[in-house]
């Protein structure tokens, strides 16, 4: 009786090690597929200029891919706008590369600008590009690159002085070091 009983306690495991493995296997198999699909829709987005004016799915990963595609051909404004868009809509890793990207966009940009003599006019980009790197740090301050790209956005633009913008003095204490004014450590 008591062989009989443990019998049924282990076929019964197995019963439900099967169906919680038949689970996993098809979240698996979707998650594969709709990667496959997403693969389809971007290798036709390089393959034909004329797929560019479609519209995009819904899939953040997309949004990066044709954004990285866009400011390649100094589309600028239509890549910000698609990372600006899977930053807001994703999370996590993502979410970093794409305020990641972000930043190197607009850091670009006003690069150009500098580089053309219009001095003035590329500020904004310059503070758009830090503001992005920042976001992305707050999120994994291990980003080596966006710490760097950050500097280097600091060094062409650096933030004002509390002192000279006539803004009180700031009291929550020591800022981080990829937010200090004007000074740098360098990389490891």
């Amino acid at each position: 009786m008591a062989i009989r009983a443990l019998r049924r306690a282990v076929d019964f495991l197995l019963g439900a090690l099967g169906v919680a493995l038949a689970i996993a296997l098809a979240l698996e198999g979707w998650q594969l597929a709709r990667a496959q699909q997403v693969n389809r829709q971007l290798a036709v987005r390089l393959a034909d200029p004329a797929a560019q004016t479609q519209p995009l799915s819904e899939d953040p990963r997309l949004w990066v891919a044709a954004a990285r595609q866009a400011a390649r051909v100094d589309r600028t404004a239509e890549a910000a706008a698609l990372l600006r868009r899977a930053a807001d809509a994703s999370h996590g890793e993502l979410r970093q590369l794409a305020l990641y990207d972000l930043g190197n966009v607009y850091l670009q940009a006003a690069l150009k600008l500098l580089q053309s003599g219009a001095d003035a006019s590329g500020l904004p980009l310059f503070e758009l590009a830090k503001e992005s790197y920042r976001g992305a740090l707050m999120e994994r301050p291990d980003l080596w690159d966006a710490k760097f790209n950050l500097e280097l956005a600091l060094r062409a633009a650096p933030d004002p002085d509390p002192d000279e913008a006539g803004a009180p003095p700031v009291l929550t204490g020591e800022r981080a070091v990829t937010t200090m004014r004007a000074f740098t450590l360098g990389l490891p």
